[in-house]
């Protein structure tokens, strides 16, 4: 007799529950669990990182990881515009606002995170965005074509990257930033300046140590009025001050939460119920939430393999990310706001060519705290293993940084571990092992087979170099 399927009931249909479906999939050998995803959104599971291709004419159908019939053909039974209210944990079943009951043997919580929304008065206005969805984006777009200032509050990653679209359509857009320099977060204050320089180079407008008080206007908006400065015109303005976990359903049903929002997980992505993982920007591990697809994607593989019977585990993640537009070159890597006594610095600059680079170190010189570049970024992953995996520092360690204007992807000395691919942790191993086994004969075959360059593009060019170095030695 057939053993009964174990069922696998996944909340939230975005990039990492997809992912998740993914992996099971790969790691369920014996075909042992029934899937259903119940998505909040309308359309399949899409490229949110790439939403800012909306604004260059792409569609939301040109997004999508798969369509529909994937599912079907994977035997998924997705559920769209399924809004889940309840998880009943004693009954193990969860209920969406059409009343339709699921019962599950294990949940999987992928509902992500919403953008935040700071307390301003006049906030909800109309021409007042977010942005995080394919119907923010396409609101956005909508708005574009009517509007002519521009005003994204936030002058992060997700500011930068909303900004830049503004001023593609054609409007003076400003970035309004309450820190002194663009990411502050990522940056030291030497680049942030190279940074700000950058953009308005670009014909972007900074307004920055600038505190919003409100959005002037009568129910359209009108302009962004500061606690310090006179107010700036604005028939458009969109928020991108950060985001906040989506926990309210695993509050509801008793779940533990991390110490700032989010849904407590352990190594394993578990939950406080042994039935409950959750994943992705809903997720807190040892009290962090991370906002970045390559943590989530981590978790997704971390709970399809416990549910498979394979132990992988999750660990926490060297905080880095990558500026992936405006044709700049900005990376951060580990614990970059280290100063003397605490860390020592190593700094490679050259101004007139707008470059960049900082090591932080410990006292000792045996490891590498944290990095900064501005410019050019080919050391991305080499300096990112080094913090990562606590690699004892060359003796001189002004040795892993490449020389200005000679980028270090032409040397391709990489190893198997070295990961190309940073949002989809694709490793050299990998490609490696595809070009082999799959017979791939191109950079677009690898990228198919792969999924890197996929998400943000910033590592093609490294993944072509890769690519075709590999070939040539076949």
């Amino acid at each position: 007799m057939l053993e009964k399927k174990k069922k696998i009931v996944v909340i939230g249909n975005g990039m990492v529950g997809f992912r998740f479906c993914e992996k099971l999939l790969e790691y369920d050998a014996f075909h042992e669990h029934q899937i259903t995803v119940l998505g909040d959104e309308l359309s399949p599971a899409y490229d949110r990182v790439s939403l800012s291709l909306l604004f260059d004419g792409k569609t939301e159908s040109d997004l999508v990881f798969a369509e529909s019939r994937w599912y079907e053909y994977c035997k998924i039974n997705l559920r769209l515009g399924a809004r889940v209210i309840e998880i009943n944990r004693s009954a193990q079943t969860v209920t969406t606002s059409s009343g339709k009951s699921f019962p599950y043997d294990h949940l999987v919580i992928a509902t992500g995170a919403r953008p935040h929304l700071p307390d301003i008065s006049g906030i909800d206005q109309e021409g007042v965005h977010v942005y995080r969805t394919t119907g923010d984006a396409t609101s956005i777009l909508n708005g574009s074509r009517a509007a002519s200032h521009a005003v994204v509050i936030g002058g992060g990653l997700l500011g930068l990257e909303v900004a830049e679209a503004c001023r593609e359509k054609g409007l003076e857009t400003t970035i309004v930033e309450q820190e002194s320099i663009l990411m502050a977060c990522q940056l030291d204050e030497a680049a942030g300046r190279l940074l700000d320089m950058k953009i308005e180079n670009l014909g972007l407008r900074l307004r920055l140590n600038a505190r919003v008080q409100s959005l002037g206007g009568s129910g359209v908006v009108e302009s962004v009025r500061f606690e310090n400065g006179p107010p700036i015109p604005a028939d458009m303005v969109i928020i991108a001050t950060g985001i906040v976990p989506n926990d309210e359903l695993a509050r509801g049903a008793g779940l533990e939460l991390g110490t700032h929002g989010g849904i407590a997980i352990d190594e394993h992505t578990l939950t406080s119920d042994p039935h409950i993982f959750a994943i992705g920007d809903c997720a807190a591990f040892n009290n962090s939430t991370f906002g970045l697809v390559a943590p989530g994607y981590a978790m997704a593989e971390v709970a399809a393999a416990q549910l498979g019977k394979i132990n992988k585990t999750f660990t926490m993640a060297t905080p880095a990310s990558k500026l992936k537009l405006l044709d700049l070159q900005v990376a951060s890597i580990g614990q970059i706001h280290l100063e003397a006594p605490e860390a020592r610095q190593l700094i490679d600059q050259e101004p007139a060519r707008g470059v960049y680079k900082k090591l932080i170190m410990s006292n000792d010189l045996k490891r590498l705290l944290g990095a900064i570049l501005v410019g050019e970024t080919s050391e991305f992953e080499r300096l990112r293993k080094h913090v990562e995996q606590k690699l004892e520092l060359p003796s001189n360690p002004r040795a892993l940084l490449a020389p200005i204007g000679e980028p270090l992807a032409t040397q391709l000395d990489m190893e198997d571990d070295d990961v190309v691919c940073f949002c989809n942790y694709v490793t050299y191993g990998d490609i490696c092992r595809a070009i082999d086994e799959k017979n791939l004969k191109s950079t677009s075959d690898v990228m198919g087979a792969t999924y890197a360059a996929g998400l943000c593009g910033s590592c093609l060019d490294v993944l072509d170099a890769v690519t075709k170095a590999y070939l040539a030695r076949k």
